[in-house]
C-alpha cells in the first residue's frame, strides 16, 4: 500500500480514525485527571572551597574538589540525614504513619529510618561544574514538598557541622591528655639539664670550653719555648763541664763574659807581674815576696772558685728549666685531661639539651594542633550556605495536562492510523483505478463521473480537463 492508497483508506474510513483518535484523547486526559498531583520543591546550596571558622587553611585542587562536590551530595542523601529530617519535621506523629510502618515492617527497627528511606525515594540532588548543589524533592501537598526540602537543606548542614566538630572536639581532647605527659617530659628533661650543670658546675658552657681551649694552647706554646730552653741550658752547661774538665775554664763563654772573674784575672795579672819583678829584687824570704805570693795564690783560688761557681749556675740553670718544662708538661697533661673531659660533659649536655629541645618541640606541636582543633570544635557554621530556600509551589509539576493533550493527539493519530491500516489491509477494498488495474492485471476503457441529485434526477457532474468535478452545471 502506497501513500495514495493509504490516503485514501483514511478518507474512505474517517470514521473509525476520528473514533480512535478522540478515545485515546479522551483516555489521556482523563488519565491526566485522575493521577494525583504531584509538586515539586527546589531549593539551592552553595559550598564554598574556603573555611573562615578554620585554623588550617587548605586548598583545593580540581580533582579534589569535585570528589568533594559528589561527597557532600552522597551526605546529603544518606539515611542518617534522612532520619534527621524524619525527626525535626517529626513525620513520625503524623496521623497513620505508625500503622503504615507497622504493617510494612512489622515495628522491627526505627520509623524515623523507615520514614527516611521513603523520603529519599522521592528526593533529587544535582550538581554541575559549579559549587551549586540543587535539592529537588516531589510530594502530592505542595506544602509537604516544601518542607521536607527545606528538612534536608537544613538536617545537611547541621550533619556536616556535627561531622566537623565531633571529630576535631575528640581530637582536642586527645590531645589534651597528651599535653599533661608531654609537659611532664618537657619539666622532667629541663630539670635534668639544670642537674647535670650544677653538677658540673657549667654556667655558661661555650665561654668556659673556649678559655680552657685557650689555656691549652698557651700552655702547648710555653711547654715547647721551655723545651728550648731547657736544650739550650743543658748544652751551654754539658760544654762548660767539658772545658772545665779539660783544664780549660777560661775558654768557657759564660767565663769570659762574666765581669767579676775578668776583675779577678786582672787583679791576678797584675799580681803575678809584680810577683815576677819581686822575684828578681827579692829573696823568698821577703816579706813582701811572700805578701805577693799569698796575693797571687788567694786569688787563683778565688779565680778558680769564681769559674767553678759559674759552671755551677749554668748546671743550676740547666736544672730549673727542667723541671720548669716538667712542670709545664704536667700542667699541659692535666689541662689535655681537663679538655677532654669538658668535651665528654659538653657531649653528655648537648645530649640533654636535644632532649629538652625534642621534648619542647613535640610539646609545642602538639599544642598547636590542641589549639586548632579546640577552636575548629567549636565552629558554628559550614563552608554550605544556603542560596534559595524551598518555596511552596503554586502550581503541581505534574500532570502536564497541555503536555499530555499534545501528546494525546500525536500519539492518538498515530494509533489511529494504524488501525486504519490494520482494518484496509484485513479488508482490501477498491479505492481507486491504480487499485483496480493492479488487481485485475488488464487497463480501464473509462471512468465514470461522480454522480450528484439535481431537480429529482441524477446528473452526471461536468469534469474539467484535470478531472475536478464543476459545481451544478445544471
Amino acid at each position: 500500500m502506497d501513500l495514495n492508497q493509504f490516503l485514501l483508506a483514511l478518507r474512505a474510513r474517517r470514521k473509525a480514525f476520528a473514533m480512535v483518535l478522540a478515545a485515546t484523547i479522551v483516555t489521556a486526559l482523563a488519565v491526566a485527571l485522575l493521577v494525583p498531583k504531584r509538586y515539586v520543591s527546589t531549593a539551592t546550596l552553595l559550598i564554598d572551597a574556603r573555611d573562615e571558622q578554620s585554623m588550617t587553611a587548605s586548598r583545593m585542587s580540581p580533582r579534589e574538589r569535585a570528589g568533594y562536590i559528589h561527597t557532600q551530595v552522597d551526605l546529603l542523601q544518606s539515611g542518617r540525614v534522612a532520619s534527621r529530617v524524619s525527626k525535626e519535621l517529626k513525620l513520625a506523629q503524623r496521623p497513620g504513619m505508625r500503622e503504615a510502618f507497622e504493617a510494612d515492617t512489622g515495628g522491627t527497627g526505627s520509623i524515623d529510618d523507615w520514614i527516611g528511606a521513603n523520603l529519599l525515594e522521592k528526593l533529587k540532588v544535582d550538581t554541575s561544574a559549579s559549587n551549586v548543589l540543587t535539592v529537588t524533592y516531589t510530594s502530592t501537598d505542595a506544602r509537604t514538598a516544601a518542607d521536607v526540602a527545606n528538612g534536608f537543606v537544613a538536617a545537611y548542614m547541621r550533619t556536616a557541622l556535627d561531622l566537623r566538630t565531633e571529630p576535631t572536639r575528640e581530637a582536642a581532647e586527645w590531645f589534651e591528655e597528651q599535653l599533661k605527659g608531654l609537659r611532664t617530659e618537657v619539666s622532667q628533661a629541663q630539670s635534668k639539664l639544670a642537674g647535670y650543670q650544677r653538677a658540673k658546675g657549667i654556667t655558661f658552657p661555650e665561654e668556659r670550653s673556649d678559655m680552657e681551649s685557650a689555656r691549652l694552647s698557651e700552655l702547648t706554646t710555653q711547654l715547647l719555648a721551655a723545651r728550648n730552653v731547657t736544650y739550650d741550658a743543658q748544652t751551654r752547661h754539658r760544654a762548660a763541664a767539658e772545658l772545665a774538665a779539660a783544664g780549660k775554664s777560661g775558654e768557657i763563654p759564660e767565663v769570659l763574659a762574666n765581669a767579676y772573674v775578668n776583675t779577678i784575672r786582672a787583679d791576678l795579672s797584675r799580681a803575678e807581674a809584680r810577683l815576677e819583678e819581686q822575684t828578681q829584687v827579692l829573696g823568698p824570704n821577703h816579706p813582701a815576696y811572700q805578701r805577693t805570693v799569698t796575693e797571687v795564690e788567694g786569688l787563683r783560688e778565688k779565680l778558680a772558685a769564681e769559674i767553678k761557681r759559674t759552671v755551677q749556675g749554668l748546671g743550676n740553670a740547666a736544672e730549673q728549666t727542667r723541671k720548669r718544662e716538667e712542670a709545664l708538661q704536667a700542667a699541659l697533661a692535666q689541662q689535655q685531661q681537663k679538655v677532654l673531659a669538658m668535651k665528654d660533659t659538653r657531649v653528655e649536655m648537648a645530649v640533654l639539651t636535644r632532649d629538652v629541645e625534642n621534648s619542647q618541640r613535640s610539646y609545642d606541636a602538639a599544642l598547636a594542633r590542641h589549639v586548632a582543633n579546640k577552636i575548629d570544635s567549636k565552629a558554628r557554621t559550614t563552608n554550605v550556605a544556603l542560596l534559595t530556600p524551598a518555596l511552596e509551589p503554586i502550581r503541581p509539576a505534574h500532570p502536564k495536562v497541555g503536555l499530555i493533550a499534545g501528546l494525546s493527539v500525536l500519539v492518538g493519530a498515530l494509533l489511529a492510523a494504524a488501525v486504519v491500516y490494520l482494518l484496509e489491509m484485513a479488508d482490501r477494498r477498491v479505492r481507486s483505478r491504480d487499485d483496480l488495474e493492479s488487481k485485475l492485471a488488464v487497463p480501464t476503457l473509462g471512468r465514470l463521473s461522480k454522480w450528484q441529485p439535481s431537480g429529482g434526477r441524477l446528473l452526471p457532474a461536468p469534469q474539467l480537463a484535470g478531472g475536478r468535478a464543476l459545481p451544478n452545471p445544471w
